[in-house]
């Protein structure tokens, strides 16, 4: 877990430590890009990889902090992540940014950000 990660995460689940074992200890959010499924492959996920890596930032509304390096489009990457998406596909720690004819984005949470513990952040979003 990065270091704005919450001391408090919901219990880890196999499935997202898989991915997390592609990235460095310290990514919360994890890029995947996997090819559009089609009736050749069974309408299965078959291809896929690691674009990149992220660490929350210190305050909300701030841009996600890049980890070096982190890009993996090895075969272990692309079966890992293409398990995930066609079991994780719908759950809440997943998110589609992008799709196309050839390609599929995904952003994949693997923690909480620390400032969603913040007493005091829930009265300032009401506030508005």
């Amino acid at each position: 877990m990065g270091p704005y990660a919450s001391p408090d995460q919901p219990r880890r689940t196999p499935a997202v430590d898989t991915l997390r074992a592609l990235v460095p200890e310290s990514a919360d959010v994890i890029r995947v890009r996997a090819a559009t499924p089609t009736a050749a492959t069974g309408w299965a996920w078959t291809t896929a990889e690691v674009l990149g890596a992220y660490e929350w930032p210190p305050y909300p509304g701030e841009p996600l902090r890049a980890l070096e390096r982190t890009a993996d489009d090895s075969n272990h990457a692309s079966l890992t992540v293409a398990e995930f998406l066609r079991t994780h596909r719908y759950a809440g720690c997943t998110r589609l940014v992008r799709a196309n004819d050839t390609a599929y984005v995904f952003d994949v949470r693997l923690s909480c950000p620390r400032w969603e513990d913040w007493d005091d952040y829930e009265p300032l979003l009401a506030k508005g």
